[in-house]
């Protein structure tokens, strides 16, 4: 790419696209690290940031025996989802051996 402008002085109204937009909300040099590092690449965001484990251990940790509704809302899942974390959660964990010593 062919820099025009010292990158110090390029606006967001100076980009093509959705770099605009990114330039809009990260600001300028982040929106062109994003350009210099994912360049020529389509990205999709999936919906949920969080990962699966940090969520459960986030519900896990902040459950206190009645929020299941504010955990859900604050996670973006559903009662019945939260509930389900929070059973399995108490369940200890089998593991393959355990189960094949039970056998033998």
């Amino acid at each position: 790419m062919i820099l025009l402008k010292s990158i110090s002085k390029v606006t967001s109204e100076d980009l093509a696209g959705v770099y605009k937009e990114v330039a809009e909300t990260v600001g300028v040099d982040n929106a062109y690290k994003i350009y210099s590092h994912f360049k020529g690449l389509q990205l999709m965001f999936p919906l949920k940031f969080y990962s699966k484990e940090y969520i459960v251990q986030q519900i896990c940790s902040e459950y206190d025996g009645k929020n299941v509704h504010a955990l859900a809302r604050k996670y973006g899942y559903s009662e019945s989802r939260v509930r389900q974390i929070l059973r399995e959660q108490e369940k200890p964990a089998i593991t393959k051996k355990d189960t094949t010593e039970e056998r033998g």
